[in-house]
């Protein structure tokens, strides 16, 4: 016999009792069966045939042992073997838990370093239970910059990145991976099936490709040639959208009627079932200890993904020839029909679990309102045909002067997810300011790519340099390359291009145009150190020669 009613929530004094004395439900003899979690991912079955749309049944679930939670440390110990073994799998020798000497004499641990060839990748991992924010963000970009030049960043988060995080990390190179990012390479690298060139690849039940190779890999730089594509991949995911509907009739103790009803789609990730919407809120109740699925935080990538799964309708089936410039990755789903199914439940029942208020007929209108749980039943949900739908999703690593910037990009509708060449560093969106510009080139001795503030193109050569490997003429003010302005003023001592050096015609050394005077007697333009000035009010300048 359960302890509490299961409709509103009361406890039962008698264990005999047929009727809950408070809201008047009945009560069945025997062991409430639960809802089993979706945390515990299941092998697919065999004859999981997804490629069909899915007629929902309204069976009850049988329970399942729901496997004991793990802390927070654990959690991040298994992410960071999770990312270690993704770039082992891409070629990288790694290390974890390494702690490096820093520019500032300060020592920074590292969760995960990552070596190939002259590429050196420093990751940090989160597995937080919410987005991770700025604050986070911030903090590696300044490990990143105490270690030096040379390093690259990479912050993998399990619960994916908040809007200003996302935006910060940009302008900073600093590449993202994000829950479905890491759940993506941990597939494609595990199960998933890569395709080569030449090979002509049928898909079903997938988005189609708009915005193609050459689209997504153009940039809009003044050098672009400069910088090249060093690896792409198109990946296919697999997500499932399940419609509903929900309806319910429900009492009070006062007999007052309660109608409840709701209707839309869930979607799920088919890799691990996780529900792609946003987390169930409802008449001013978040998501509840009720459900124990795997929920997505608001965050800008989940609901990216979520809108393109939502918003456009798949092929049925259509090929692709694989090209010369890429790979193609084809993730199969991960997940059993019942996982999606039960997920979609939990979703739907914490989503419409709300509070139901009521005046006992004898209370006080104000003083005596009393609240009741409700919950919604199985039987209250209706799942209509769903559909698998194949997201078809843009990887990019260019390199440009060995620093490596990542674009992610949706192939169907060219939506952006990431793209850190995109906006310059030295700007970025401070509140409901938004300050960020676009890059106009890249550094040609750097790779570092800046706006039109902060980057020149030399008038000699025509190559564009940063502030950091600039030199600005001390005479005319215009910024050259180093190799332009190499001369040094002997006047200021500071740098000096070759259209500004000047003779001195009495002493035959060279000195910056800006700083010539003329003789006031001969009329002969001179350097400082060959005229001599006199005078407070009315200065007098006489050179050498006529003194």
């Amino acid at each position: 016999m359960p302890k509490f009613c299961p409709e509103c929530g009361t406890p039962l004094q008698s264990i005999n009792a047929k009727f809950c004395p408070e809201c008047g439900t009945g009560l069945i003899q025997g062991t409430l069966t639960p809802i089993a979690t979706a945390g515990t991912q299941i092998q697919p079955s065999t004859d999981d045939d997804w490629s069909k749309p899915i007629d929902w049944s309204e069976e009850e679930y049988p329970e399942e042992v729901t496997p004991s939670p793990v802390n927070a440390y654990e959690l991040g110990t298994k992410l960071e073997e999770i990312v270690d073994s993704i770039y082992q799998a891409e070629g990288y020798k790694t290390e974890r838990r390494v702690r490096m000497p820093g520019q500032g004499g300060y020592t920074n641990e590292i969760d995960v370093i990552a070596r190939r060839r002259k590429e050196q990748v420093a990751i940090e991992c989160k597995n937080f239970t919410s987005a991770v924010g700025i604050k986070e963000i911030r903090d590696f970009s300044k490990k990143l910059d105490d270690l030096g030049p040379g390093w690259r960043g990479v912050f993998a988060a399990f619960n994916d990145f908040t809007l200003d995080a996302q935006n910060f990390a940009e302008s900073r190179n600093i590449e993202t991976l994000g829950h479905e990012d890491i759940m993506e390479k941990w597939f494609a690298v595990s199960a998933g099936r890569v395709s080569r060139q030449g090979e002509r690849l049928t898909l079903r039940s997938a988005l189609s490709i708009k915005s193609d190779y050459l689209m997504v890999t153009t940039l809009p730089l003044q050098n672009k040639h400069l910088v090249e594509v060093s690896s792409a991949r198109l990946t296919f995911h697999p997500y499932v959208k399940v419609p509903y509907t929900f309806k319910a009739r429900v009492y009070d103790p006062t007999k007052k009627l309660h109608r409840f009803s709701d209707d839309g789609t869930v979607v799920i990730d088919l890799l691990d079932g996780k529900v792609l919407n946003k987390q169930a809120k409802k008449g001013g109740s978040i998501l509840n200890s009720l459900s124990s699925s795997k929920q997505s935080a608001d965050n800008v990538q989940t609901l990216k993904t979520f809108r393109e799964v939502m918003d456009f309708s798949p092929s049925p089936e259509y090929s692709i020839t694989i090209g010369s410039d890429y790979q193609i990755t084809e993730l199969k789903p991960e997940v059993t029909k019942r996982t999606v199914e039960r997920a979609t439940i939990e979703y739907i029942t914490a989503r419409n679990t709300q509070d139901m208020a009521y005046t006992p007929a004898k209370g006080d209108v104000i003083l005596d309102i009393r609240h009741r749980k409700f919950v919604p039943r199985r039987s209250d949900i209706k799942l209509f045909k769903s559909e698998m739908v194949l997201v078809p999703k843009w990887a990019i690593y260019f390199n440009a002067f060995g620093t490596i910037y990542t674009k992610e990009v949706f192939a169907h509708s060219g939506t952006v997810l990431e793209n850190t060449i995109q906006y310059c560093p030295q700007h970025f969106k401070l509140g409901a300011i938004n300050v960020k510009k676009e890059t106009t080139a890249v550094c040609e001795v750097c790779g570092k790519a800046y706006c039109s503030e902060h980057i020149s193109q030399c008038p000699v050569c025509g190559r564009w340099v940063c502030s950091d490997h600039a030199s600005v003429c001390s005479s005319c003010g215009k910024t050259f390359c180093k190799e332009h302005a190499s001369k040094i003023c002997r006047g200021c001592h500071q740098p000096l291009c070759s259209d500004c050096e000047v003779e001195c015609p009495i002493c035959h050394k060279p000195y910056g145009a800006n700083h010539t005077l003329i003789c006031d007697k001969c009329g002969a333009a001179v350097c400082p150190s060959c005229i001599t000035t006199s005078g407070l009010l009315r200065k007098t300048r006489i050179c050498k020669n006529c003194q």
